[in-house]
């Protein structure tokens, strides 16, 4: 059986998960798809912009294959040798 997964994403100190069927996608959606499918919630429940925020480059998603997890989180700049 194939592993159906979630979708878990990172907000400061709390961690937020979806089921991709509640959100309409997939694991093999692309990223763009992930963060659209996300927007409306976390606007509404968070007041996140995550299209605005992901589109400037503050965002990133991750996917794990042997689980089929995806994972979005903050891009650090903590540690980073330019």
């Amino acid at each position: 059986m194939e592993p159906t997964g979630e979708i878990t994403i990172t907000l400061e100190s709390d961690e937020r998960r979806y089921a991709y069927d509640d959100l309409s996608v997939t694991f093999s959606s692309s990223d763009q798809e992930i963060i659209d499918a996300l927007h409306p919630t976390l606007l509404e429940d968070v007041g996140l912009n995550l299209k605005e925020a992901f589109e400037d480059g503050a965002w990133m998603v991750k996917r794990v294959e042997a689980t089929h997890n995806t994972f979005i989180f903050p891009k650090s700049t903590a540690g980073c040798v330019l």
